[in-house]
């Protein structure tokens, strides 16, 4: 991620949804209501004064019918798999066995039946 303040970060997602709001044509008033939000809080989120949750962008992109990802300022530098690239399959078990010294049994189950069903 680019050097970029959390203020100037939060400021550039408010201007990103208010410039796919006018896009949209939809106004304040009616993108408040959309969002069972005051039109001020519309506001503040547009102007990076209050910043919204993950849910919350994700439930603008949905309203604006663009993908969240658009509303966030960052360039994700991603690197894409070729086809034919042989991805190494990863022990989740593994991964998690130190965190999974100090729980109770119940999550300890909980954890092993969820490892159980992503490496199916």
């Amino acid at each position: 991620m680019s050097a970029i303040s959390e203020e100037s970060f939060y400021e550039q997602i408010g201007e990103r949804i208010r410039n796919f709001r006018l896009n949209a044509n939809i106004s304040q008033e009616v993108f408040s209501e959309l969002l069972n939000m005051t039109r001020a809080s519309v506001v503040n989120i547009e102007k990076g004064r209050q910043r919204p949750s993950i849910f919350l962008l994700v439930t603008i992109a949905r309203i604006l019918k663009v993908d969240y990802i658009d509303l966030i300022p960052v360039e994700l530098n991603i690197e894409r798999l070729e086809e034919n690239v042989e991805v190494p399959e990863v022990d989740f078990s593994a991964v998690v066995a130190d965190s999974m010294l100090n729980l109770n049994e119940r999550v300890k189950n909980s954890m092993q039946q969820f490892l159980s069903q992503i490496n199916k």
